[in-house]
């Protein structure tokens, strides 16, 4: 495979010290209650992400605002490529050392449009043009090797695409004693196509686990904790609620900090194309566009991340209410996967670097500062994988309620 050319475009990067506020949580609510009443604002939020940020992957303070500079400078440039050149954006990596250098992922040539954008961010930038396949491609390619593997007889796979070469798709196949268990065995069963940028591995155990009022909260069946709620939601008719993920099958009462139980009524679930989510309504309680972020502190959701803006390198944290402790430990490795959870192939999925979750944390929301990033499956090939929560209306017909 012809290797991609990376060009770099040589723009002073932008050097001022960052101002602990996010672009998208500039404002608080006028009447948000004291910090000490379990509430973080925008700025202690930010504050309190790059502080456990900078501790789990042993950094300093200042390299993890580094660093959290950078993926929002670079997640800004690819919200401006990726929605007029859907055809060629491929995505955006982060640079290994903090603050440094990241990468923009373009099919062909980068036509004058995306160094005309990269040179008006000011932000140093290289440009790994050449690339074979768009992101859109990659999604497709990734469903169309599934569908032939399953034809073939393996139901039950892990499998997703790495940007950062050339769209290679990595394919983690179940043992199956009735099928080939050798890989170049079964790339020769595949399409033409498939007999190039694919590794297939062929293991006894997948490690893919689906992992049983306000976002955040506890969610029971019948008085038993099961799940965690992720986000408040909102529908177009403007009925609010909160989401889960779907294979949280059965939840009806949530546990609110200081109120008690509350009632949920469940009204949609999807698993499959768009990922493992469901919500329900919470009759007689006012939904407000807040999250807990921990055990006992809330957050306003202020913004939702979309799917061009999922950068590998970045990180993200996790709160679920089974392990009940803030996560911040884990950067996006993937920013599409696939699976088979319970039987369900389930795509459109974010695959970080590791696994900080246990049993009862599914459906918690994946986040950073004020922002909404994603609703927790479970794993997939032994690494946390979530829904993102921009797709929540074409899987459920909802949206991530924000002030």
């Amino acid at each position: 495979m012809k290797k991609p050319i990376a060009k770099r475009v040589l723009i002073a990067l932008v050097t001022p010290a960052l101002l602990l506020a996010s672009p998208a949580a500039v404002i608080a609510q006028e009447n948000d209650p004291d910090p000490k009443d379990g509430y973080q604002n925008p700025e202690e939020s930010l504050k309190d992400e790059l502080t456990s940020t900078a501790e789990s992957h042993g950094w300093t303070f200042e390299e993890a605002e580094a660093q959290y500079r950078v993926a929002e400078a670079i997640g800004e440039i690819a919200a401006r490529i990726a929605p007029e050149r859907l055809d060629v954006f491929v995505g955006t990596a982060l640079s290994e050392k903090p603050g440094g250098t990241p990468t923009l992922y373009v099919k062909g040539e980068a036509d004058s449009f995306v160094h005309e954008v990269i040179k008006e961010s000011g932000l140093d930038v290289i440009v790994a043009d050449q690339q074979p396949f768009s992101f859109l491609e990659l999604e497709d390619r990734n469903e169309r090797l599934n569908r032939e593997l399953t034809e073939i007889g393996f139901s039950d796979l892990s499998s997703g695409f790495d940007i950062t070469a050339e769209g290679v798709i990595t394919a983690e196949l179940a043992a199956n004693p009735e099928l080939p268990s050798d890989p170049e065995e079964i790339l020769k069963k595949l399409s033409e196509e498939f007999q190039k940028g694919v590794q297939l591995t062929v293991s006894d155990k997948l490690g893919n686990t689906a992992e049983h009022g306000y976002g955040g909260m506890a969610a029971y069946v019948g008085g038993t904790f099961n799940c965690t709620t992720g986000w408040t939601v909102i529908n177009a008719r403007g009925v609010t609620g909160v989401s889960t993920a779907g294979h949280c099958t059965g939840i009806n009462q949530a546990w609110q900090p200081g109120h008690g139980f509350i009632p949920l009524t469940f009204q949609q679930q999807h698993r499959g194309y768009w990922g493992d989510m469901e919500w329900h309504t919470t009759p007689g309680h006012v939904d407000r566009a807040e999250f807990y972020a921990h055990p006992n502190t809330r957050r306003d959701t202020l913004s939702v991340e979309p799917w061009w803006g999922f950068t590998v390198g970045e990180s993200i944290c996790m709160f679920g209410r089974s392990t009940n402790v803030r996560k911040c430990g884990l950067d996006v490795q993937n920013p599409w996967w696939s699976c088979t959870l319970d039987g369900f192939y389930t795509q459109s999925l974010v695959r970080m670097n590791g696994d900080v979750t246990i049993g009862g944390d599914s459906g918690g929301g994946w986040s950073w500062n004020n922002r909404a990033y994603g609703s927790h499956v479970g794993d997939c090939s032994w690494q946390n994988v979530f829904s993102r929560v921009d797709d929540m209306n074409e899987a459920i017909g909802v949206s991530v309620l924000t002030q």
